[in-house]
């Protein structure tokens, strides 16, 4: 995986200087010149500050997914749509939080890409209610508070995934990927760290019949069952990519 920096020159740079002007629309517009000079090197420290991510002017794996670049130049295969809906501040910033779950799932081909946000907007008692939201964490939500939080945000968007971000749960956990049938969702806390979506959105693509559902060993595998703060990214087993790319809800580009 090659690492841009000042000097760089190639290809690459020139799909880094494209990307950039896409993504962030510096001024002036960059020149798609595939030299990485001084106006390139602002325009990604700029990006950097924007998304979340170290600002070091370097362009690795974290910043080459927040700008929805695959590695090396090799395309992307397949994609998958989030659709955010929030009862809750995060304790990570929300560009963070993408731009990491996004340099998860790159270096496989899936690139994952912002459907939607909005803010739930409820009302004071409902606000009160699903501050904590009360029950367990099952596969298939059928009722109580999951399935009334999962019923909010309106209609169910076509091949995509709803993340819920909520204050916290009842039980002593940050996450849980199980839904209601036919509306593909998972819930995050306010307390979850920068991977936290990644590994529960990583739940909804595997379904419930994969196993291991967790793998706790020293891998630094994404669906370790503990969230934990991570020196580097995640990473995923051959099975769980085949799985994931499998699912409907990843769309073949």
């Amino acid at each position: 995986m090659a690492i841009l920096s000042i000097g760089s020159r190639g290809p690459q740079v020139v799909s880094l200087q494209q990307a950039l002007n896409r993504e962030s629309r510096p001024s002036p517009r960059l020149a798609a010149d595939g030299v990485f000079g001084r106006l390139t090197r602002a325009a990604v420290l700029a990006f950097q500050r924007q998304a979340g991510l170290a600002v070091d002017g370097i362009v690795g794996p974290m910043t080459r997914a927040a700008l929805r670049l695959a590695d090396d130049g090799r395309p992307f295969t397949h994609r998958v749509l989030l659709h955010f809906r929030s009862i809750s501040l995060t304790n990570v910033p929300f560009e963070r939080i993408l731009s990491h779950t996004q340099a998860v799932y790159a270096p496989y081909g899936i690139k994952i890409e912002f459907g939607s946000g909005s803010s739930l907007r409820l009302s004071p008692e409902d606000q009160t209610r699903l501050t904590q939201v009360d029950g367990s964490c099952e596969w298939e939500i059928t009722g109580g508070e999951y399935a009334d939080l999962q019923r909010l945000g309106g209609a169910t968007p076509s091949n995509g995934i709803l993340v819920y971000f909520i204050d916290h749960f009842s039980e002593p956990l940050n996450g849980c990927g199980g839904h209601m049938a036919n509306r593909p969702a998972c819930i995050v806390a306010r307390a979850g760290t920068q991977y936290c979506t990644a590994h529960e959105v990583g739940h909804v693509l595997l379904g419930s019949t994969f196993a291991p559902v967790h793998i706790d060993d020293a891998s630094n595998n994404l669906m370790h069952s503990v969230d934990f703060l991570r020196p580097r990214p995640p990473i995923l087993t051959d099975l769980q990519v085949q799985r994931m790319k499998a699912s409907p809800l990843c769309q073949a580009i």
